[in-house]
């Protein structure tokens, strides 16, 4: 089967095969993958595979020399360890003969909750590790955890970190094997619904329909992703109310940072901070223009698909779903906002594509995916917006996603060809997706000059 990790795996081969020390950092909520991402790369390697949890400090000692016997089965089985010094010591002496993986899973429970462990883990990275042939990765779902050892000052085992990555959802493009059987629309529509992590993605169940699946992982009462989102914030946050009052009102599409703080009934500068946390965490994004004065124009908007579908349907209805109302809800609440629900959704998928198709060479320029564009929005200017910008320095090319029932017309094409665009004329291209296809008039129009791309959801989901 494809695997989701490819490219992560062959960079993490390039350092594994270098055959001197190397400190690997992997973080990012739960779900993201982190374990499976190991696991795979961990495939015929000599590893020491320790999952840490909440226990008190001697008996996560024990279960490291435990799952270090077990997994080494070395021919001489050592004495419990006494300490993390004698641990580490250990680990550090198998390593001089043969390349060994050692992954410290869940590392905060080790950090946070072992006295002695901390200096331990500092020694053994400055001078233990490196003499050997370690292969080190230490992995956290807490995120908050992970950005704070990395701002940790100089002389802090992070220091010695070879590589480090965020993880948190896979391109559209890598998991379409696991939503294959599923109609185009469909598959996008799960796709967000997951917030295209891994571990969700795999709780699709293929002999269930979407609504089938979307019901299942949310609107019962024991679904598996019915309360995940506010697991993930109490593991982060304090003042979990402000933080769920602020992503409802960022889910129901209000996006300007004062019209959130006036609806939340907080001051500006608070509320900008609170929303960076919540960006550090990769739960929210800014969106600045592609072009113009983009510093006054910036957007907060979700980076996880998962939990803007959370937060607009399933929180403000948690009562409603205990009550066995889930299905209720679904049908009431959701469907009739399906297509906009997927609006970005499919914004997200088609700048994955449209990158792709450069870096695969079938575009007639080179170009970069740069984001976005819009105006307006005040009582003398409607808000207008065009969802993907992507330019060179001589060509500029400018897509709208289509997300309706009905086919595109060519009223996308008038919005594309403005004059008053911050855009050059000169080398402009338009692109138009659309997950109904296209009006007789649009083909026609689109045929007779080169600089017009129709693509409908069947090219981006093949």
């Amino acid at each position: 089967m494809q695997s989701l990790f490819s490219s992560d795996i062959q960079k993490l081969n390039t350092l594994y095969n270098r055959l001197q020390f190397s400190f690997v950092f992997l973080y990012g909520r739960f779900g993201t993958g982190k374990t499976s991402l190991v696991r795979e790369f961990c495939q015929n390697k000599k590893t020491v595979f320790f999952s840490a949890r909440e226990m008190v400090p001697q008996r996560q000692l024990h279960a490291f020399w435990k799952e270090a016997v077990n997994c080494l089965s070395p021919r001489k089985i050592p004495n419990e360890f006494s300490d993390w010094d004698e641990a580490f010591s250990w680990i550090s002496n198998i390593s001089f003969s043969s390349r060994l993986v050692l992954v410290l899973d869940e590392f905060q429970y080790l950090s946070n909750h072992c006295p002695g462990f901390e200096k331990a883990f500092q020694k053994a990275v400055h001078h233990d590790f490196p003499s050997g042939k370690v292969f080190l990765i230490i992995t956290s779902s807490s995120v908050d955890f992970a950005r704070k050892c990395m701002q940790e000052p100089t002389a802090s085992p992070f220091e010695a970190v070879s590589a480090r990555a965020f993880l948190s959802s896979v391109p559209f493009y890598s998991c379409r094997h696991l939503l294959s059987g599923y109609s185009p629309l469909d598959q996008l529509l799960l796709y967000g619904v997951t917030g295209g992590l891994p571990s969700y993605l795999n709780l699709i169940d293929r002999n269930l329909t979407a609504r089938e699946n979307i019901l299942a992982l949310f609107f019962r009462n024991h679904a598996p992703l019915f309360a995940d989102p506010l697991t993930h914030l109490h593991q982060e946050l304090r003042e979990i109310s402000t933080y769920n009052f602020l992503l409802e009102i960022i889910a129901s599409d209000c996006c300007r940072l004062a019209d959130i703080a006036a609806r939340a009934s907080v001051g500006t500068n608070k509320c900008a901070k609170y929303l960076n946390t919540l960006i550090d965490l990769g739960i929210l994004r800014k969106e600045f223009p592609a072009a113009g004065d983009s510093q006054k124009k910036v957007r907060y908007l979700f980076a996880d698909h998962m939990m803007r579908f959370w937060y607009r349907f399933v929180y403000p209805n948690i009562s409603s779903i205990l009550y066995g109302q889930g299905q209720r809800i679904y049908d009431q609440e959701f469907q009739p906002h399906f297509y906009e629900y997927l609006q970005p959704v499919m914004e997200n998928v088609c700048g994955e594509y449209l990158e792709r198709l450069s870096e695969t060479g079938q575009t007639p320029f080179s170009y970069r995916h740069t984001g976005s564009w819009w105006c307006g929005g005040t009582k003398r200017e409607p808000f207008f917006r065009i969802p993907l910008v992507a330019m060179d320095e001589n060509h500029t090319v400018l897509g709208i996603c289509h997300s309706d029932p009905e086919p595109a017309g060519c009223g996308y094409l008038e919005d594309l060809t403005k004059t008053q665009l911050p855009f050059s004329e000169e080398n402009r291209y338009c692109c138009i997706f659309s997950v109904s296809g296209f009006t007789d008039e649009l083909q026609k129009a689109a045929t007779s000059t080169k600089n017009i791309w129709l693509i409908d959801l069947e090219d981006i989901t093949s």
